[in-house]
């Protein structure tokens, strides 16, 4: 594969999006197997045919799983060459609704693998690292900029918070654990909400700058993971949610 390649699985699932690069493309692949090895799958290759450039094979492929959750379904996956290196790829799906389906209801246990296309956002704080790091692991101060009906926060990998917050007329239970704590550098946590599928895996990292300002960089891994078919898990939203936090009610949080 060529270092930039780039690997599309199109759909409205919790496995679709563009991958880029090398790394996220394996990863998409690892977790791929990981489903369909779990799926039992009878794989009839149909037609396979390529030029100097591209290479097709389309697929007939019925699977088996002991759940229920199964599909039958008519597949082309094509490959793009430059350089005697893969550039790029792309399923193709003769039933994109049924595959939406699929891939929506069989379970994911390797979905924190996601790395693909993460929504990152950044701020330079004019605030020394220890004030900025308060401010996103001490409850009372994250109550006044974050989620003012969070419980409770402690930056202990293990520790566990969930709550509730209203959107419209739906009420969102908001789970998080925390995974890894490193004082005044990173804390990261996953993050679910009840009664519905994927995970979210949030970083945030601080990073010392000139005359004792600080940068936080948010990295939002996931994304693709959640039901699709839902506006507020889309990337735009998650996108303009960090956006609204990090460099709007946070920035007035500290100047203030």
């Amino acid at each position: 594969m060529s270092e930039d390649v780039t690997w599309s699985f199109l759909g409205q699932h919790k496995m679709a999006g563009e991958r880029k690069g090398i790394d996220d493309v394996i990863s998409f692949f690892d977790n791929m197997n990981a489903i369909m090895t779990n799926s039992n799958p009878e794989i009839e290759k149909l037609i396979v045919a390529s030029n100097p450039k591209y290479l097709i094979e389309c697929q007939h492929i019925k699977t088996d799983r002991t759940d229920g959750v199964n599909i039958d379904y008519l597949v082309a996956v094509l490959w793009k060459f430059e350089n005697g290196k893969i550039i790029s790829g792309q399923h193709l799906f003769a039933d994109p609704k049924a595959v939406d389906n699929y891939f929506n209801a069989v379970p994911m246990k390797t979905i924190h693998l996601f790395g693909n296309n993460p929504v990152i956002v950044e701020q330079i704080f004019k605030a020394p690292i220890e004030v900025v790091w308060k401010a996103i692991t001490d409850a009372k101060q994250m109550k006044k900029w974050y989620f003012e009906t969070m419980n409770s926060f402690e930056p202990i990998v293990g520790f566990e918070t969930e709550f509730n917050v209203p959107v419209g007329d739906k009420n969102y239970l908001h789970k998080w654990k925390i995974t890894e704590v490193i004082t005044n550098r990173r804390i990261t946590y996953t993050w679910r909400f009840g009664g519905y599928t994927g995970e979210w895996t949030v970083t945030f990292d601080l990073i010392p700058e000139k005359n004792s300002f600080t940068k936080l960089k948010i990295t939002n891994i996931g994304i693709e993971s959640f039901p699709l078919n839902n506006p507020d898990f889309s990337r735009e939203s998650c996108q303009e949610g960090w956006e609204f936090f990090i460099n709007k009610r946070l920035v007035d949080f500290l100047k203030n």
